[in-house]
């Protein structure tokens, strides 16, 4: 009780009554009566008046409440952070991702979230859509990153517009500064595999585009390789794009079309604390892109 002085000192100012701030908070109205008695000693000041009709605060008393009010607050805050500190200072993490997100992102939020928390262990698994969404429901990841076609059964974290891309040979025969949808059909065409990817299959069924589909690929990158080898061409997002290298030619759509990426949990409430803060360490990295 004695730890606990400040925190009754509050309730009994709040209550205006021992007897009610001892029921509230589990101790005895003696034992109350006690702990304030022993701070007013301390302190060497009156802080309450006492009478049959309740306890009130002095002159004294009065004056001191802000300070122990801060005082209490400051307590709880520090409770909270070492909780944190200590639930973060162990345990693992696994992520379910994209490979393109983990080539382009995860190691910068990793970096980061490493020096800050370098006991935890971070472990992921690289998919399409499909796969981290039925990691994420059977438990096998802690959160995953991917694009926004998720179930109400999820939680959804938007973090960024991704653009779809028209990609091309080098040596495409194409002046216009975007290339139109409407040009990808009858073209040979090379695509995601089917619950790999969603956007691009999702943007060619919305405006009825209907490429001649030759060939189709789970890895963003064999796709690329094979439209700089003339095979054909494809739509694939910026982002798979950024860092690669090869003979080819990339254009905005018109009509401009996305994807959103994002991450989505089973439930933010169940989460553990080192998801949650990854989380907070993901969001500002994607933030600061766009700086």
């Amino acid at each position: 009780m004695e730890a606990n002085k400040y925190s009754i000192f509050l309730e009994v100012a709040k209550q205006q009554s021992l007897s009610r701030a001892a029921e509230n908070m589990g101790y005895t109205q003696s034992g109350v009566s006690h702990t304030l008695k022993r701070l007013e000693k301390e302190m060497g000041l009156k802080l309450f008046d006492r009478n049959r009709n309740g306890a009130f605060l002095t002159n004294a008393g009065q004056e001191l409440l802000p300070y122990i009010s801060q005082l209490v607050q400051c307590r709880e805050n520090l409770s909270q952070a070492v909780q944190s500190l200590h639930h973060l200072s162990r345990g693992s993490l696994t992520i379910g991702t994209y490979s393109s997100i983990s080539r382009q992102w995860l190691p910068h939020i990793i970096r980061q979230f490493r020096m800050d928390h370098p006991s935890i262990r971070i472990d992921f698994k690289e998919g399409g859509n499909e796969d981290i969404l039925r990691w994420i429901r059977q438990r096998e990841v802690d959160l995953g990153f991917l694009s926004g076609h998720i179930d109400g059964d999820m939680e959804w974290i938007p973090l960024k517009k991704d653009p779809l891309l028209a990609v091309l040979p080098s040596d495409y025969p194409h002046k216009e500064q975007v290339f139109a949808l409407d040009k990808f059909n009858g073209q040979t065409f090379i695509i995601s595999a089917l619950g790999t990817d969603v956007d691009v299959h999702g943007t060619l069924e919305q405006y009825h585009v209907a490429p001649d589909v030759q060939y189709s690929s789970k890895d963003d990158y064999t796709i690329v390789s094979m439209v700089a080898g003339h095979l054909g061409i494809s739509i694939l997002p910026k982002l798979v794009l950024e860092s690669y290298e090869a003979p080819i030619r990339t254009l905005p759509l018109a009509p401009y079309a996305d994807r959103e990426l994002g991450i989505a949990l089973v439930d933010r409430t169940m989460a553990s604390p080192a998801t949650l803060k990854f989380i907070e360490y993901a969001k500002d990295y994607v933030l600061a892109l766009a700086d």
